[in-house]
């Protein structure tokens, strides 16, 4: 296994580094932050252990308000968009792309892979999706997580994404935009809930056993 980092430059002034773990796959795992939920945190950090336990190389992205530590501005997003897209065609051309992303990096995944024209062979793991995610989901495979409690996403904007034929679906009871509840033991409990379809998520879109 081998770990590099890619440097950019950003529209923000401050370097990017993006990390890229290697384990000669020809598939790319590729993790979307969110606003303010980078790929060292929870979700994120066991999506991407559980890539590397399925021998999937990964590509971790920073974006460029993170690493210069300022605010995002709503008009930015596209710049979030293509600066990512320049750090995953970067790399050599993969046969298969998973695509795992949370909140705001949801959108910013839907619409690479749709800019890149890769949708045939990306399978989305969408994590707490924002209501702008809809029409990406829709057109998309993979899978959704989301909670119950979520201001964000509604019971309503659910209710768009249930029964598309290549789109599993997942409810966590009372779990908020975090994917967590009232108490540590609790939020523990749903992490290992969440872990178990990750598992499941990588079977069906590897197509192993």
């Amino acid at each position: 296994m081998g770990v590099n980092q890619i440097l950019m430059a950003s529209h923000w002034g401050s370097e990017v580094r993006h990390k890229h773990i290697t384990q000669d796959s020809k598939v790319l795992a590729v993790i979307f932050p969110g606003r303010n939920y980078s790929a060292e945190r929870s979700l994120l950090d066991y999506a991407a252990k559980a890539a590397r336990e399925y021998d999937c190389d990964i590509l971790l992205l920073e974006y460029g308000y993170q690493s210069a530590r300022v605010e995002l501005k709503r008009e930015d997003m596209s710049i979030i968009v293509e600066e990512s897209k320049e750090a995953i065609i970067s790399l050599p051309a993969y046969e298969k792309y998973l695509f795992i992303s949370k909140s705001m990096g949801t959108v910013i995944a839907g619409r690479i892979a749709e800019d890149l024209g890769i949708q045939e062979k990306t399978s989305h793991l969408f994590l707490t999706p924002l209501p702008e995610t809809i029409p990406l989901i829709q057109q998309s495979q993979g899978t959704v997580i989301y909670g119950s409690s979520d201001p964000l996403f509604t019971e309503q904007h659910s209710r768009e994404i249930n029964g598309l034929p290549n789109m599993k679906v997942y409810r966590i009871d009372d779990a908020n935009h975090a994917l967590e509840v009232g108490t540590v033991n609790e939020s523990l409990a749903i992490l290992i809930v969440i872990i178990n379809l990750y598992h499941e998520y990588f079977r069906y879109a590897l197509k192993v056993n």
